[in-house]
């Protein structure tokens, strides 16, 4: 429970840390803690982390990208990336397993990368009213080697955390 609260707190930490590029989605450390949470944590309690993140946000504390805060943010465009975090988390941990061999640990980074960019450009694609092909360009293809480095450093601190 301690795991999960701190990396809900280090997520909205680094919420604030946000660049914006020319695009509508902000460019974050988040991706790095909700593939740790994954990592480190058994399914619930990583959707869980990643729950208490966005509810905070959602009842108005400014934890979301750039300090924002409320249900706007959740409808509006970076809203299905925001409830990706949460669905990626829980499918991340069940697919690392309880074992986290590193080929595990590979296969949950990339559908967790997977995840997060099919589930937020989709909305953003239809709350923008774009097709998912050009949501793709606004909102996934610019920040997937960031997300990929993002999520390599993350498998390097949480391999140690795990002792192996």
């Amino acid at each position: 429970m301690t795991v999960a609260a701190l990396l809900a707190a280090c997520l909205a930490v680094t919420s604030w840390l946000a660049a914006l590029l020319p695009s509508s989605v902000p460019l974050t450390l988040q991706t790095f803690f909700v593939v740790l949470a994954a990592l480190l944590l058994r399914p619930r309690w990583a959707a869980a982390s990643m729950l208490v993140y966005v509810s905070l946000g959602a009842i108005g504390l400014p934890v979301f990208a750039g300090g924002k805060a409320g249900v706007a943010v959740l409808v509006g465009p970076t809203g299905g990336y925001l409830v990706a975090f949460v669905v990626a988390a829980f499918i991340g941990a069940w697919i690392a397993g309880a074992r986290r061999s590193l080929w595990r640990q590979i296969v949950a980074i990339a559908a967790m990368i997977v995840i997060i960019d099919a589930l937020g450009t989709a909305w953003l694609a239809y709350s923008m009213h774009l097709s998912f092909i050009a949501g793709l360009g606004v909102g996934a293809v610019p920040f997937m080697v960031g997300d990929v480095i993002k999520a390599v450093a993350a498998l390097a601190v949480a391999r140690p955390l795990i002792g192996r």
